[in-house]
């Protein structure tokens, strides 16, 4: 795949971020402070992530707006471009030395998703696509859903609440869970998952997954309530309608 500047520009921010969260990642085990001083130096991890991607980004497009999770929303002079981004998906994982955690940069034109960039820092992964050019995990490697269609063969990421849990596995899914919305819509387009649930999600956990995912051949349906969205995504149609059918 030849990157678009755009893609470009966004995998170059995560990529330096990863640089610093893998360093404070390996940090954990040998710390030694009180709970308190766990989780600040956690949520300092996460903001100095946030600082060199959207300090990268602004080098590039000084002019485009940036949604960040930690610091909200800051306006430029071009309001309808816009990048999402979130420094750290999957905090908790991050927190407690499990190596499932991504970062998650998205570019919004005109209200619709049109690239996105999940990197797994820890395996060294990075998911990408733009709207129109396919998705890619890596340079050449082009991403597919699996296209599975029977709910008992369908491995399922949820991240929703017992009631649909066990709804999913009356059906006979098979149930996984990694802590990170980022990556779980990342491995679905890479045809790992079959179904994403995902609750309360906010735009910078989902966005750049939505892109991969589109991309990719699957399908989505998403609604939302003020800044709350709720997603299923599917390798297939009749996953999807499935999964409407079953009431999630």
């Amino acid at each position: 795949m030849r990157s678009s500047a755009t893609l470009y520009i966004m995998q170059r921010a995560a990529e330096k971020a990863a640089f610093s969260l893998l360093r404070d990642f390996g940090e954990l085990e040998k710390l030694q402070v009180s709970h308190k001083g766990f989780r600040n130096f956690v949520t300092s991890a996460d903001r100095n992530s946030e600082t060199r991607i959207t300090q990268e980004l602004a080098r590039a497009r000084p002019d485009y707006s940036i949604l960040c999770e930690e610091s909200g929303f800051t306006e430029k002079a071009n309001n309808s471009s816009v990048w999402i981004v979130d420094p750290i998906d999957g905090t908790s994982n991050f927190m407690r030395g499990i190596p499932y955690f991504a970062i998650n940069i998205a570019l919004q034109l005109n209200n619709e998703f049109t690239s996105g960039v999940t990197l797994d820092p820890v395996r060294g992964e990075c998911y990408k696509a733009e709207l129109g050019q396919g998705a890619f995990v890596g340079q050449r490697n082009r991403l597919r859903v699996s296209g599975r269609e029977n709910i008992k063969e369908a491995v399922v990421a949820a991240r929703a609440s017992l009631n649909i849990d066990e709804k999913l596995v009356k059906a006979g899914a098979i149930l996984r869970k990694t802590g990170s919305i980022a990556l779980d819509l990342a491995y679905l387009s890479a045809g790992k998952y079959d179904i994403v649930v995902a609750y309360d999600a906010c735009l910078w956990d989902i966005a750049a997954g939505i892109v991969l995912i589109k991309e990719a051949g699957g399908f989505i349906s998403m609604s939302s309530s003020g800044e709350s969205y709720n997603i299923i995504a599917t390798s297939s149609k009749k996953l999807l309608d499935i999964c409407i059918s079953l009431g999630l």
